[in-house]
């Protein structure tokens, strides 16, 4: 398994998704852990995003409509359906309740919008070294 970050692109460039703190947020740049996760795959090609450092054991949620860490995966709010937006660009789309939402950076606050709306909701995936 790799480390990832999700940087934002449009008028968030050069800002990453981050977990630092237990708050999810953009910060500038990979600063450490806080900014990295592990992708855990799981059944029908969804995945989990695995928090790193402080916040081990934490999962990326969007649960209730909301975007925050939680503890273990407590259900279909931990799970993300990552797609492949061309030009090495990611969307995260919530599966569940949220169903048709996307993970968003735009205005530089994260949290869930309908649909793909333009870059506010696409990532660069930049991949790290392993993680063991």
């Amino acid at each position: 398994m790799s480390k990832v970050s999700f940087e934002a692109i449009g008028g968030e460039k050069g800002q990453c998704l981050s977990h630092a703190y237990a708050r999810v947020s953009l910060q500038n740049g990979v600063k450490g852990e806080g900014e990295q996760f592990i992708i855990e795959p799981q059944a029908s090609g969804l995945v989990a995003l695995v928090c790193l450092g402080a916040e081990v054991g934490k999962y990326l949620s969007h649960a209730n409509r909301e975007v925050w860490l939680q503890s273990g995966i407590q259900g279909e709010g931990e799970l993300w359906r990552l797609l492949d937006q061309g030009d090495d660009l990611v969307a995260l789309e919530c599966v569940g309740g949220e169903q048709g939402m996307f993970l968003t950076h735009a205005f530089g606050i994260v949290g869930l919008q309908n649909g793909v709306q333009g870059d506010g909701e696409r990532w660069i995936k930049i991949t790290a070294t392993p993680h063991k």
